[in-house]
């Protein structure tokens, strides 16, 4: 699991290559995560990040509002939800702007969750990559 300020130095690091032809999100043969290219830059996430944000996509099929409960997320991916590692999940889906956190501070004491637009095409796309 890389810490927060490598995610940082990390996130826009400008891509090599073009991958025109594919969808923003890619999947294949990343060692440790996804990426998803955004404009010029590519962005990395861990594979339990995407595990949990593809749950949270989940969790909001067929409900008029997009929030996400991260404990129930954390113990479908198998990691505890009150342990750092979930915290660190949760900090890689709000840096990314995958997941925002309401503006009531017991609603995020409570491990509630906003799923952004952004996030539920995230989740799309590398459900489509991986199928």
């Amino acid at each position: 699991m890389i810490t927060a300020s490598q995610w940082r130095e990390n996130r826009l690091r400008p891509s090599s290559r073009s991958r025109r032809g594919q969808s923003p999100l890619y999947c294949g043969r990343v060692s440790g995560g996804c990426t998803e290219t955004v404009g010029e830059s590519v962005r990395k996430m861990s594979e339990m990040a995407w595990r949990m944000l593809k749950h949270m996509q989940k969790q909001i099929f067929r409900h008029p509002a997009p929030y996400v409960v991260v404990q129930v997320a954390a113990f479908s991916i198998g990691v505890d939800p009150s342990g750092s590692e979930c915290e660190g999940l949760v900090d890689e889906l709000l840096q990314a702007g995958y997941i925002q956190s309401y503006p009531s501070p017991s609603l995020t004491a409570h491990g509630l969750y906003r799923l952004t637009d952004r996030g539920i095409a995230a989740a799309k796309g590398a459900t489509a990559e991986e199928g």
